[in-house]
């Protein structure tokens, strides 16, 4: 017990300690004691409090819960093995892992990284002046890595993250993101190799956006909790079915690390993916099971299959109802299970936006008929491609068929709906044609593994986030930089789905907005009392869930001054 006692230093001065005694060899003896000040003193401090000379307050929440997962990944130790380098300053994985963190508590660009890691806790962990950390200093760091190198660090990790992880579904999707890249940049003039950005293409942008180049990825999540464990950069341009070989090649070297930890995984994918050479390389060079989707407009008589043999229903757990109607059949050159499915809210959609799609064209060939011939619209040239042009934008080339002639030196315009298109479209609202390899799966299975694709649809709309990793505004203007920052992008997204991973299993079923605001509301606060030399952690005030959250991720082992 700690008790105040008193200490004479003369016959009219006396000093006043605090002192605490413990029992040894069976007698109690005074083992710490702290001295206080005179009776004054002490009667000054009750009546006049000190007030703290200086309070600051730091991101503490976040950082630490991601260092955590660094450790149990051991993600900076591996990448310093691959990439090592000189003992100074920060290690190329160290750099990395700054990087990972700020990309989910506050993305920003290298330029602005100092003053981001200046205001966390990060300062008092890293020993390295915040200006260490400028956008030279990192694109230095960054000539360590290469895509052989992140290969092998993807390799490396998959054992430290798949051996707590169900891999009995692995789902694989390509996304691309957009860049303002412009043309100049491609030039060159110094013919420097590092200035290259042949990665950043024109294609067909998935978000809608026109005349950007833009940048490929691909992605291997898993099932539970959508956890990155392999990914890719590619050039903008390419299709997905030819990336999918990159994909292919790159899990076949990988692939005893998977099969170790599970001998029967299902891969999902989309029917962009699709190849005969495709399919016939999952099944001989990965030994995975393959569930994907056919494209309808191949197999059109089982679009013809009536509805009321679709005996199969699947109800999701927002209560939305899926039919299915389930056979055998040999697609690419294999017998799999085939189940058509039906869903009569997405039918409704697709023939509501089919007719909107078919009314505007056939307004627009109405209207244009009447200007036929007038002062804009003689040049039989000019007005093929106005018409052209325009039913593309209305995104009805197939659903209306129209002819532009000219009879006696003037223009005929005939028009009419596609009816043999419309037949074929009305009979696949709301279908899919889904396929598996895997018999031992049921047609309830087959359809909840391809509607679970939704789960690397997430992944994808977080890397997409502007708050949350923010792949995009891409700073990067080389090929070496955009490889690099897509890594640091998926290896946030890996340490943000391992924690996600542990915070739910702690019974905190929170979603990933929630969990990146509670953790950085947790913040430790830096307090510098008078006469002293140290400054005095504090954690700041918490509410319930942040109290949740720093017990349940020990959160408190780092508070420490």
């Amino acid at each position: 017990m700690v008790y105040l006692f008193k200490k004479k230093k003369s016959a009219n001065s006396s000093s006043w300690y605090l002192g605490e005694n413990k029992r040894v060899d069976g007698t109690s003896k005074r083992v710490w004691e702290k001295y206080v000040g005179t009776a004054n003193a002490i009667k000054k401090m009750v009546e006049n409090p000190s007030l703290p000379e200086e309070i600051e307050s730091l991101a503490y929440g976040l950082p630490v819960s991601l260092l955590k997962i660094n450790k149990d990944i051991n993600f900076v130790n591996i990448v310093d093995k691959i990439c090592s380098k000189k003992q100074q300053g920060l290690s190329v994985g160290e750099h990395i892992l700054v990087d990972i963190i700020n990309r989910l508590d506050d993305p920003v660009s290298h330029n602005k990284l100092g003053d981001w890691f200046s205001k966390t806790v990060l300062r008092r962990i890293f020993p390295v002046k915040a200006s260490y950390l400028s956008s030279q200093d990192y694109w230095n760091h960054w000539q360590y890595l290469n895509e052989e190198k992140i290969e092998n660090i993807q390799e490396a990790l998959l054992p430290n993250i798949i051996k707590d992880v169900d891999i009995n579904q692995l789902f694989y999707d390509p996304t691309n993101f957009t860049t303002f890249i412009a043309d100049e940049h491609k030039d060159n003039p110094k013919g420097m190799k590092r200035h290259e950005v042949s990665i950043a293409k024109y294609g067909k942008s998935k978000n809608g956006l026109k005349g950007l180049r833009q940048i490929n990825l691909a992605l291997l999540v898993t099932r539970e909790y959508g956890i990155p464990l392999w990914h890719k950069p590619y050039d903008g341009n390419i299709n997905d079915f030819t990336s999918f070989k990159f994909f292919i090649q790159s899990i076949r070297n990988k692939i005893e690390l998977f099969l170790k930890e599970c001998k029967s995984i299902t891969l999902v994918f989309d029917k962009g993916n699709n190849s005969p050479k495709n399919i016939k390389k999952v099944d001989k060079d990965l030994h995975f099971y393959m569930l994907g989707s056919l494209a309808p407009s191949q197999y059109k008589e089982w679009l013809k299959i009536p509805l009321k043999m679709f005996d199969v229903e699947y109800k999701t757990a927002k209560g939305e109802i899926t039919k299915g109607n389930h056979f055998r059949a040999d697609v690419f050159s294999k017998r799999c299970d085939i189940v058509v499915t039906y869903n009569e809210r997405t039918a409704y959609k697709q023939k509501k936006r089919t007719e909107r799609k078919l009314n505007k064209a056939l307004a627009y060939l109405k209207e244009a008929k009447k200007k036929l011939n007038g002062t804009k619209w003689k040049d039989h040239e000019e007005v093929l491609l106005r018409i052209n042009t325009n039913i593309a934008q209305f995104h009805a080339k197939g659903i209306v068929k129209w002819q532009l002639k000219a009879e006696e030196e003037k223009l005929v315009l005939s028009y009419g709906k596609n009816r043999k298109e419309l037949e074929y479209l009305r009979s696949s609202y709301g279908k899919s044609i889904l396929f598996t390899d895997n018999d031992t799966l049921s047609a309830v299975e087959i359809i909840k593994a391809y509607h679970d694709k939704y789960i690397v649809e997430q992944k994808i709309k977080l890397l997409k986030n502007k708050h949350i990793i923010s792949f995009t505004p891409n700073y990067c203007w080389t090929d070496e930089s955009i490889i690099v920052h897509s890594f640091t992008c998926v290896m946030a997204l890996l340490l943000f789905s391992l924690l996600k991973k542990r915070i739910n299993e702690a019974g905190l079923k929170l979603s990933d907005e929630e969990i990146v605001g509670k953790l950085k509301g947790i913040r430790q606060g830096l307090v510098l009392m008078p006469r002293q030399k140290s400054v005095i952690p504090i954690i700041e005030k918490m509410d319930s869930i942040q109290k949740e959250l720093y017990n349940e991720l020990n959160l408190g082992k780092m508070n420490k001054g």
